[in-house]
């Protein structure tokens, strides 16, 4: 994915997401961890650490489940940024854990 440009207020954020964590069990992922950065003006102001249940994702796309993280992080990312773009807009650019 590349940067997300989110605009609040007249001033421009870009969302920068970075690698999918891949999981570390057999079984399905329950959760998927991913930090995105936010940038305003091309410096950093804060790094969002996601996390993005299987559910979320089941009701968003459920065949994004069956592929790989190719098909896997568009939706993730999706969400995430979704979940970034209310906190922003709420007034929290810095650092934070996001739910989705």
């Amino acid at each position: 994915m590349t940067h997300r440009r989110v605009e609040v207020d007249s001033t421009v954020y870009e969302l920068d997401p970075q690698p999918v964590r891949t999981s570390l069990t057999d079984g399905p992922s329950m959760l998927r961890g991913f930090q995105v950065r936010v940038l305003r003006d091309g410096e950093l102001v804060g790094i969002k650490t996601c996390f993005v249940g299987r559910v979320s994702v089941q009701f968003r796309n459920a065949a994004a489940l069956e592929g790989g993280v190719a098909d896997l992080a568009p939706v993730l990312y999706e969400l995430a940024c979704e979940k970034i773009e209310t906190q922003l807009r709420a007034g929290e650019d810095g650092d934070e854990i996001i739910f989705a």
